[in-house]
């Protein structure tokens, strides 16, 4: 293989990657149509029954028939997977039993619509991050989806169909599919397959005939999945033949590419390039080759907008560096599989006669036979020179001067001290030393400056006759001349390397910065750390301000910047205009360019998040490179920004779908606690009024006492829920005071009342007294409910024991049961809202032993649980700081 075919290792290395990756997971295959109703269901249900025959293990996940009889006969010969029920607002719903295929581990699954949104509940929220488990996995996975689901096309079909599509997958998604099939039917032929209610039934067929069904409609989806699937094989060849080292490039899509320069030209070329990559309906590059050519502010600017010009008539903008145009053109021709070249009439050279290169069309014709090459008319006009000798630069300080005179008045003093030994002759190679060390520190005014007065010095100190500027010899004539020429060399091209070495340290920098730039932004945590590394990262490389101004959650642009930053009404208004059409405006640009800034809007995938602001100290053209690093920082910030918006979003889903569930497990249990009570107060007064029943006392005061303890049970939900409303809002205050536990503690059998008649409830305490500080009400509370917790799930005439002792600067209240105890996965749940253990018996909504611990909390001390180690059972300790008594309660106790 020739160098000039070799292919980028780069891209090769990059292919190898993506191969191995689909190794790795499952295989991928997808169902592709224009709509509803192609057949994708059918056609997965076909090659599913194949693989069933040649021997796979092949299971149903989820597969929606919609009523079609052909479909369903289908399915019924295949195992299907359960699916999982799922309750939602009072309604149950089946969703794919991911967990259960995991569990069978088959070799395919079958799962349907893959833009699907799963019920709240799920363990996704998308039926295609199911399947990326399941892939990952290494279960191969069968799917059928359309055209107007991918997320890149989505827009198009809302402005196609006028339909708004809300289910939609990322384009990556399909990236990761090895295989993807076209199901593909006539516009025609759907309607007549709607007519015959093989898609819908009854109105529903209707309706959709009249607005999504539209002949027009499908036809324009259909070109749409079409070209999707083109393009899409296209990509796989593209990568294959990377892989695999294939020389193209293979016409099986016209590609153009068209090279772009500082010649005003080029804007001519441009505009045909995309003429013709329309017409053909083709994708183009367009290409700027840097040679290393220094460019002059005239030159850069119009680079500059040609480039742009390129971007914003839809081209791909690639830039590379290389001193052989032909051989870079060549060389993205290979890498990027370009069938046509677009170049306008090129000039022969003499000096390219001398080296027999030919024109840059003689080299692109003799060794790019494989790729067609277009000659483009240009306007005829004055002859542009191609090459102009440009000066070289005087820009250097002063001191640069100052310092090249010195240092040869240093070499002089050194020579007349040498000439003696060596002769006048050998001085003259000492010069061009000397010439060559100021070549690598200093640029081409000083180096011009050094060449004429080192021979001007050589000339009239030592070359006879010495002291005048008349040479006697001719051979000493054609010396002087060779040194000026060769030492005025040596230093212009010590300089050049230099300034390409400068060059190469610069785009190094670049490199490195936006390297760091993204590691950080994977890092950020916030908004504002995603603005502050850009801003920081420009500033340090480009000698200008930076400001960003953001998008609000409504998509206007905010008044000020990401810090606070005040931006005037004129900057304001150009970045407004630069937000809301999505292109660079202000300084150096066409649009409003006598502004004193650079707006770039910083683009997300879907739509402008906002505005980055760009001030030059110095009003010098940006260089390409500094421009390319610009935008590129904009592109990922706006990435970035995106991202953190993306993850707020998806965490406000996550708060609302736990508080939908919160709140439907609220419902669920209120409605079941208030219930059972009610029901027994209704059905024991109903009792009661019976006259038979009345006149038997025993069971008159059985269904007394029963209305009594259901209302009180009704009477402690009631008070639960004020309780946790009243905490949760901040209206709860502590009315504290000095209270005698020991005198508390007493009083609680009597408030127990018949909720712990079966149990023995023991009460023990070290000392006659003990106070504390505390809400008596609420702190009574909080030890009725922890045992009413435990007289639930202690068995019947078992101990149930309240202590209270004072250790140390503690004061420790524990209330020991007899129970089953706590599963210990659950302890450091059970003081969670709305947390019941699981296989706990019906009763109560899991309230109590939250507002144990938010009032304990309220108090100053704290409450956990733990399982009985002297026997069975489990234990909840109170913890509250011990405070001395005031003398008073102590004497009177």
């Amino acid at each position: 293989m020739s160098d000039d075919c070799r292919p980028n290792p780069d891209r090769i290395l990059e292919g190898i990657k993506k191969e191995e990756e689909k190794k790795d997971r499952g295989h991928f295959r997808v169902f592709f149509g224009m709509c509803p109703g192609v057949g994708k269901t059918y056609a997965m249900l076909k090659a599913a029954i194949e693989q069933v025959r040649q021997g796979a293990d092949l299971v149903v996940g989820v597969v929606e028939t919609h009523g079609r009889k052909e479909t369903e006969e289908l399915l019924a010969g295949l195992e299907v997977i359960p699916r999982r029920k799922i309750i939602y607002k009072d309604t149950v719903l089946e969703e794919m039993d991911i967990d259960a295929i995991l569990r069978r581990k088959p070799k395919i699954v079958l799962v349907d619509e893959l833009a699907h949104t799963n019920v709240p509940g799920s363990r996704h929220p998308k039926r295609y991050q199911d399947v990326i488990e399941l892939l990952d996995a290494g279960i191969d996975v069968y799917s059928t989806v359309n055209v107007q689901h991918i997320e890149s096309r989505a827009d198009l079909v809302q402005q196609i169909t006028s339909v708004r599509i809300n289910e939609r997958i990322p384009d990556s998604i399909l990236d990761m599919a090895n295989q993807i099939e076209l199901i593909d039917i006539t516009a025609q032929g759907l309607l007549k397959r709607m007519k015959e209610g093989k898609v819908y039934q009854g109105d529903r067929a209707v309706r959709a005939e009249e607005n999504f069904f539209r002949e027009t409609h499908l036809t324009a989806l259909r070109e749409l999945a079409l070209r999707y699937t083109a393009e899409r094989v296209d990509q796989d060849l593209q990568d294959q033949m990377v892989v695999q080292q294939i020389v193209g490039p293979w016409n099986t899509q016209e590609r153009l590419l068209v090279a772009v320069s500082h010649s005003p030209y080029s804007g001519r070329l441009i505009r045909a390039t995309r003429r013709m990559a329309y017409s053909l309906e083709a994708p183009w590059i367009a290409l700027h080759i840097d040679t290393g050519d220094r460019l002059n502010d005239e030159d850069q600017a119009m680079l500059i907008k040609n480039l742009a010009l390129a971007r914003e008539l839809g081209a791909e903008v690639i830039s590379l560096r290389n001193s052989n145009i032909a051989e870079a053109i060549r060389l993205i021709s290979h890498e990027r599989n370009v069938t046509q070249i677009i170049m306008g009439r090129p000039q022969r050279h003499w000096w390219e006669v001398l080296k027999g290169q030919g024109s840059l069309l003689d080299q692109l014709v003799g060794k790019s036979s494989t790729v067609d090459v277009h000659i483009i008319r240009q306007e005829e006009g004055p002859r542009r020179k191609i090459w102009k000798w440009t000066p070289p630069g005087f820009d250097a300080a002063g001191i640069a001067y100052w310092y090249s005179f010195c240092f040869i008045v240093g070499i002089s003093f050194l020579n007349g001290l040498l000439v003696p030994y060596v002769g006048y002759r050998s001085v003259g190679f000492i010069y061009l030393m000397a010439m060559m060390m100021i070549g690598l520190v200093a640029s081409q005014g000083p180096i011009l400056f050094a060449a004429v007065l080192s021979a001007l010095v050589w000339n009239y100190f030592f070359i006879p006759p010495r002291m005048t500027f008349a040479i006697s010899a001719p051979e000493d004539v054609m010396m002087c001349l060779a040194y000026f020429l060769v030492a005025l060399l040596c230093g212009v091209l010590a300089a050049r390397i230099r300034s390409r070495d400068k060059d190469l340290e610069g785009r190094e920098q670049r490199t490195r910065s936006l390297y760091e730039l993204v590691r950080e932004f994977s890092s950020s945590l916030t908004i504002l750390d995603v603005c502050l590394a850009a801003s920081q990262s420009l500033e340090g490389l480009l000698n200008g301000k930076i400001k960003i101004i953001l998008a609000d959650e409504e998509g206007k642009l905010l008044r000020k910047s990401f810090n606070d930053l005040k931006v005037d009404d004129k900057d304001f208004a150009l970045a407004l205009w630069s937000f809301e059409n999505g292109k660079n405006a202000g300084w150096k640009t066409e649009t409003l360019s006598e502004s004193r800034c650079l707006s770039l809007p910083l683009k997300a995938k879907e739509k402008t998040v906002g505005v980055l602001l760009f001030y030059p100290r110095e009003k010098a053209v940006m260089s390409l490179d500094q421009q390319n690093f610009l935008e590129n920082v904009c592109a990922q910030t706006g990435m970035a920004l995106d991202r953190m918006r993306l993850q707020q979003k998806s965490e406000k889903m996550k708060v609302l779908e736990a508080s939908e569930n919160l709140h439907q497990a609220l419902l669920n249990s209120v409605s079941h606690e208030l219930r059972t009570p009610l029901t027994s107060i209704i059905g024991s007064a109903s009792a009661v009024m019976d006259k038979k029943v009345f006149a038997q006392e025993n069971v008159r005061e059985q269904l007394v006492q029963d209305i009594i303890d259901s209302s009180l049970r009704l009477n402690q939900v009631v008070e639960n829920l004020l309780d946790m409303s009243r905490l949760n809002s901040g209206a709860l205050r502590l009315k504290r005071e000095w209270v005698d536990l020991v005198d508390l503690l007493s009083g609680i059998p009597a408030k127990l009342g018949r909720l712990a008649a079966h149990h023995k409830l023991i009460i023990q305490s070290e000392s006659g007294s003990c106070y504390a500080q505390v809400d008596e009400k609420l702190f009574e509370h909080v030890l009725l409910n922890l045992l009413s917790n435990a007289v639930r799930y202690a068995p019947p005439e078992t101990e149930i024991s309240l202590e209270l002792e004072q250790e140390d600067k503690k004061i420790f209240l524990r209330v020991k049961d007899q129970g089953p105890g706590i599963p210990s996965q659950s302890l450091q749940k059970i003081f969670e809202a709305f947390y019941r253990v699981p296989g706990s018996a019906t009763g109560g909504v899991g309230l109590g032993l939250a507002i144990v611990k938010a009032l304990v909390e309220a108090h100053g001390g704290r409450v956990y649980a733990q399982n009985r180690r002297d026997t069975t059972g489990a234990e909840f300790v109170i913890e509250l700081p011990y405070e001395r008594p005031p003398q008073a309660l102590q004497e009177g106790s």
